[in-house]
Formats: C-alpha cells, sequence, structure tokens
C-alpha cells in the first residue's frame, strides 16, 4: 500500500505565484485577544509586546532562532567591562522616528529612565531595576532613601558619557542583553513622548509613576524607528500596521500587517480556508480540523517544537476587596479563602494532569516540578509534585479551615480568558472533582454545597483584575522573558513578581524554614512566606557558584510545590500553521508574535510530492524533492521542510549565512545540517 501510494506522488517544485496569493502585500493575523497598551514600558503581555517589537526597535536583538547571540540594532557596538558590571553602547546615527524625529543617545537615556520611574505595578520593568538599582520597585527604592536621592540613583544606573550610553549594574547578572533586547527596552523619542504629556525628564517623576493603562500618553499611540508604523487600533477589533518606507534596514516586503481578534474558532477557520488569514491561532482542541490542510498541503504546519513557556493556575490568598469573585465560605464573604494549604492541597490532587495534557494538550506538554522551566538551571526532574488522588482530596477538604469548608460549604470561581479552551478544560476538570464530594456531604447532613465555578473574561479586563488582585483562582500562561531561571521564580514566587505580586504570599506568618538542598543556610523562622522566598531568590540571582545557584533554586522548587502556591503546572511545545504561501517564519522563543520584517507572501520557492512531503526556502535559497527516495531539502537564508504528518524542521541562518534542513520520510527524521 506504501508502494502504491509513492508511485503515484506528484512532485512540484517553483515559486507560489503572485496571483494565487490574497492580499499579496498584507499578512493578517487571526487571534483570540487583544493587547492592553502601546505603551512599552507598560506592556507585558504578549499581544500588546507583538505590537510593539515591529513598531520600536531596541540596543541589540536577537540573532535569528537565537536567545543568547545578539546583532547590533540601534547600537552599532558595545563593550561589556572584565567584572561584567559596566556596558557601554555607540549609538547609530542618522536614523529616523516615524514622526521625522533623529535618534540621538539622549533618547536611549530617557527611555530608560522613563521606564524605571514609571515601573507600573506588575509590569516588566522590575528586570531592569533589579541589576541597575537591586530593586524589585522604584517605590522600595524611594522608601529606602527618598524620592529625589533615588532620581539621582536612576540617573547613575543609565547615563550619557560623551556620544555613549552607559549602564551600570549593582552585581554582574548575565543575561543583561536578554533584558535589553525585550520590548520593554523599546527606545522612543524624548521630544516627542513630552509633547505627549510624558514625563519631562526632571527629578519630579511621581506624576509618571505607576499609571493606570489607559493613563499613559503612549496607551493608544506609538512612535518608533521600527519597520512597522502604526495605522490603527480599534481595541477588541483589530490593530493594523503599514510599512515604513524609509526604514533603515531596508524597506519590509510586505506592505501591511493586520492583527484582527477572532475569539470564535469557526470563524478564525473559515478566515484561514478563505485565504482571509495567513495566520491563525489554533487551540489544541482543533488541531484535528487543521490536519486536513496540512494533508492537502493548503495550510503548514511547524512542530511541535520545544517551547519556552508554561500554563499554570495561581492562587490568590487574600483577594481583594471589590473583587466580582470573591470566595465565600459558608455564604460569606471570605477573601482569605485559599490562604488554608489544605484547601490549596486539595485543588492540586483534584487536578489529573495526564488527562489534560493528553486531552487538552494532545500530548504537547510535561508537568513542571515547581516553577523553573524543564532545560534550565535549577530544574530538579526529582522533586515529587502532586498527583491525581480523589481520596487524598477529600482528606485535605475535610481539613481546611479546621473543617469548616466540609460543614459550611464555600463558592469559589476559577476564571480564565475568553477563548482559551485549554484553560477552560483545566478549570472545568478541577470543578467537577470538586463538587463530587457534595454528596458525600450531603448524606452526612451538611447541606450547603461546595461550588465551583468556571467564568471567562475578555483579556483585558482578565489582566487589569488580576493585577488589582482580585481574582481568586486565575489560570495564565508565561512566555519566558529570558533564559534563565531568575525568570521564573521572580514572576512565580517574588513581592513584585507578574503573578506572585497578585497572590500575597505575605499573608502567612511564622513560617519555619530548614533547608533541604542549599544545606549551607541556616534554619531559620521568617515573618511572611514572602519573605522567605525573596531572600532565597536574592541569594540564587547573585550566587556566582553554579553548582550553589542550582540547589538554592531546587529549594525554591521544593518550597513551591510544598505552599501548593499553584495548580496545573505544565510546560509546553508549541505549534504554528500558517498559509503555504507565508515566507520567513521562524521559531525564536524569546518572541512574543510575529516580526513581520523578515515575512513576506507568494515569493518563496517550494517543491512538494504530493501527500508526502513538501520543502520551502527563500526566494534565493534551493528546493529539491526527491519522492523516490522521499527525501525533501531545501537551503538557504530561511528554509523549512516536512514529512507531513511524521515530523518538520525550520532554520534561519545569521547574517550572510546560509542553512539547510533535510526532512527523510523513510527513517522519519527532519534535521538542521
Amino acid at each position: 500500500m506504501w508502494r502504491k501510494f509513492l508511485i503515484g506522488a506528484l512532485l512540484v517544485v517553483g515559486v507560489v505565484g503572485w496571483a494565487q496569493v490574497k492580499n499579496p502585500d498584507t499578512y493578517i493575523v487571526a487571534t483570540i485577544g487583544d493587547l492592553e497598551t502601546l505603551d512599552p514600558a507598560w506592556a507585558y503581555d504578549t499581544a500588546s509586546a507583538e505590537a510593539i517589537f515591529n513598531i520600536y526597535e531596541t540596543l541589540v536583538f536577537y540573532d535569528g532562532e537565537h536567545v543568547d547571540k545578539f546583532v547590533p540594532m540601534l547600537a552599532e557596538s558595545w563593550t561589556i567591562s572584565g567584572d561584567g558590571l559596566v556596558y557601554r553602547f555607540k549609538i547609530r546615527k542618522g536614523i529616523k522616528f516615524h514622526e521625522g524625529g533623529e535618534l540621538t543617545p539622549e533618547d536611549v537615556v530617557y527611555s530608560f529612565q522613563r521606564a524605571l520611574i514609571q515601573d507600573r505595578a506588575g509590569g516588566p520593568v522590575w528586570m531592569l531595576l533589579e541589576p541597575l538599582l537591586e530593586v524589585a520597585a522604584i517605590e522600595e527604592l524611594a522608601e529606602k532613601v527618598g524620592d529625589e536621592e533615588a532620581f539621582r540613583l536612576v540617573q547613575e544606573a543609565v547615563k550619557l558619557d560623551g556620544d555613549e550610553v552607559v549602564f551600570t549594574l549593582r552585581y554582574p547578572f548575565q543575561p543583561f542583553l536578554q533584558i535589553l533586547a525585550g520590548s520593554w527596552g523599546s527606545i522612543l523619542d524624548k521630544e516627542w513622548v513630552i509633547e505627549q504629556g510624558g514625563w519631562d525628564g526632571t527629578a519630579n517623576w511621581r506624576p509618571w509613576h505607576d499609571p493606570a493603562a489607559e493613563d499613559s500618553e503612549l496607551f493608544d499611540k506609538a512612535n518608533g524607528t521600527g519597520p512597522f508604523k502604526l495605522e490603527r487600533w480599534v481595541p477588541g477589533e483589530e490593530i493594523s500596521f503599514i510599512r515604513n518606507d524609509d526604514y533603515w534596514r531596508g524597506p519590509a516586503k510586505l506592505a501591511r500587517a493586520v492583527i484582527k481578534v477572532v475569539p470564535e474558532w469557526g470563524t478564525r477557520l473559515a478566515m484561514f480556508e478563505a485565504g482571509d488569514a495567513d495566520v491563525i491561532a489554533v487551540p489544541r482542541a482543533y488541531v484535528a480540523a487543521m490536519e486536513p490542510l496540512v494533508q492537502a498541503g493548503k495550510a503548514r504546519l511547524y512542530g511541535p517544537f520545544p517551547a519556552s513557556t508554561a500554563q499554570t493556575g495561581f492562587f490568590n490568598f487574600l483577594v481583594a476587596e471589590g473583587s466580582p469573585v470573591m470566595p465565600q465560605l459558608g455564604g460569606v464573604d471570605k477573601p482569605d479563602l485559599l490562604s488554608d494549604i489544605h484547601l490549596r492541597r486539595a485543588f492540586n490532587y483534584a487536578m489529573d494532569l495526564d488527562t489534560y495534557i493528553r486531552e487538552a494538550w494532545l500530548g504537547e506538554a510535561s508537568p513542571l516540578r515547581g516553577p523553573v522551566l524543564g532545560g534550565r538551571l535549577g530544574f530538579n526532574p526529582d522533586q515529587p509534585i502532586y498527583g491525581f488522588d480523589l481520596e487524598k482530596m477529600e482528606q485535605e477538604l475535610r481539613l481546611a479551615w479546621g473543617g469548616e469548608v466540609w460543614q459550611k460549604g464555600m463558592r469559589v470561581v476559577i476564571t480564565y480568558n475568553t477563548g482559551n479552551l485549554m484553560r477552560k478544560f483545566a478549570a472545568e476538570m478541577l470543578e467537577r472533582h470538586i463538587e463530587s464530594v457534595n454528596d458525600k456531604r450531603f448524606n452526612e447532613g451538611y447541606r450547603d454545597p461546595i461550588v465551583v465555578e468556571v467564568q471567562d473574561l475578555p483579556w483585558p479586563t482578565y489582566l487589569k483584575l488580576m493585577t488589582d488582585k482580585q481574582l481568586a483562582i486565575f489560570f495564565i500562561g508565561w512566555l519566558e522573558d529570558y533564559a534563565h531561571p531568575f525568570n521564573w521564580v521572580h514572576p512565580y514566587m517574588y513581592r513584585t513578581g507578574a503573578f506572585a505580586s497578585g497572590q500575597n504570599f505575605d499573608y502567612i506568618k511564622d513560617v519555619d524554614f530548614t533547608p533541604v538542598y542549599a544545606t549551607w543556610l541556616p534554619a531559620k523562622t521568617y515573618a511572611t512566606l514572602q519573605d522567605l522566598f525573596d531572600e532565597l531568590i536574592d541569594f540564587a540571582k547573585k550566587e556566582l557558584d553554579t553548582e550553589k545557584a542550582k540547589l538554592l533554586y531546587f529549594e525554591l522548587n521544593r518550597l513551591a510545590v510544598d505552599y501548593a502556591i499553584n495548580v496545573a503546572n505544565i510546560q509546553l511545545l508549541g505549534r504554528h500553521y500558517e498559509q503555504p504561501w507565508v515566507c520567513g517564519w521562524f521559531y525564536n522563543p524569546a518572541y512574543p508574535g510575529d516580526y513581520f520584517y523578515v515575512l513576506s507572501k507568494g515569493d518563496c520557492k517550494t517543491c512538494a510530492c504530493s501527500g508526502l512531503g513538501s520543502a520551502a526556502a527563500d526566494a534565493k535559497g534551493t528546493v529539491e524533492c526527491d519522492c523516490a527516495k522521499q527525501v525533501m531539502t531545501a537551503e538557504g537564508a530561511w528554509t523549512y521542510c516536512t514529512c507531513i504528518g511524521i515530523c518538520n524542521a525550520h532554520a534561519v541562518a545569521s547574517a550572510g549565512k546560509t542553512v539547510k534542513v533535510t526532512c527523510d520520510c523513510v527513517n522519519k527524521t527532519c534535521k538542521i545540517e
């Protein structure tokens, strides 16, 4: 049967015809959620960052697929002192902002100083504050030394020295260049921002500190140096971009790009099938609907590939007043309901991770054993985690709040963002298993039910309630900012972390600690659980001995599990679906979304063996599909190959170089050579 199939295979080689491509100069993405803001210093969600990193630019940028290699961007060169504390950047000349202003070193200094003083709660600027000023928030520094001195220290941390921009760190921090490459490191036009009502550059910084998203002067406007300009943003509908024809690296091949907010899967699929979308978000529940398109050569699949992404459920130990999802115990509001360790353990025992991964993620995920991602320093493969066990779940529910949860009943709401079916799957699994004890409780004479409600919220609303500490149990994902374990323990456990700041770990008092891995540390009682987490994280980030650092991260993983601060914590594999006429896409774990500058439509070289596999390369590359040998190869600056239903490979070369990929469908291997 296999041989007959191969005899009938058809070899097709060529370039996708321009006339075949719908909207040939416009790249259209249909996704689930909207962005929050266009302010680079405020944005800390992937939807916002995707827009920002196509409009603005940073001092350095990632070299192709690498997260630890960099190329000059707005900085033409840089040096790092021998002690790792001083970074000097020489800024390019002759670069224009979209509104006509010329880039200067002063713009660079202003951009970073503005970010440091703005430092909105739950935002990204902690990544700069930590190594530059050794604080997690500018407010923390101001409380120690006063506003005026805090501003002076900001000026010392980032300053001009002649024509160079100089960053001075408090301690050596290897990922610093990675941090500068993120969207929060975007360079602004100082004069233009001030004209919009932004910080005026003086020591009176308080009026611009910690604004609400819509109160930022850059909430819905943008002026960068990047390859695309903001055309318009209609919240809840779409954001569109137009090509910057005067771009200093040369104009992009695409004339426009549009990101449309389309929460309904059926609508997204119909758009893709009609050619009205080049890329669509495909939840795992709908992968089967894409397979016929992939098999027929009407869609290109990348992956599954290892992703630097986790999905997690978070517990808020003290829900803020005014919450629309306030927990209740016995019909009475109880903001601290989830501060009870037994209740959090019950939820963990209620989570059937194996089924969740198999059915919601098609097996393309793995359990995490604490916050640190697999493959990073400090991931402990031997760290025990909670298994699915309904008997233990019941035991913990009986113990929660001294038996009151079992006797009086409770109400807790699990939230997820609208359209995210995998998070919905996890939330409904917890709902189903926790509520399964009600029959037994009723038979024991307890009539008030244990209720778990599942509620979806629009993405911007969801993020605002999370930041305001008004969610009880919430599911959300984390895309690694930079490849280092600190970028996992900080958001998950540190006082000002992206998620931890909304969990209120400081509600747990008088915490005894005895080290298990970091045995050089003394046993100690901490005032709060948050104090324990913070001190160990501070130790880990400064530890230069790799083995000791690993053991400190082991310790943090252990504590996260012991205190059950999360539920359903998994690491994901990624998939990307696009139209066959899209050229140039590649996966970089640090990218928040598609980088439009490297993309085009209809000008890549392709070949295919019908029903078997295909290959593609950039217009200057080469492709070969040997249907008799069942081998697909591509070589060029950008390359892709696939054996349909078996594997695929893609790669992008460093500037001036080429790379080759080969897909051998007989031996079922796809590799980069």
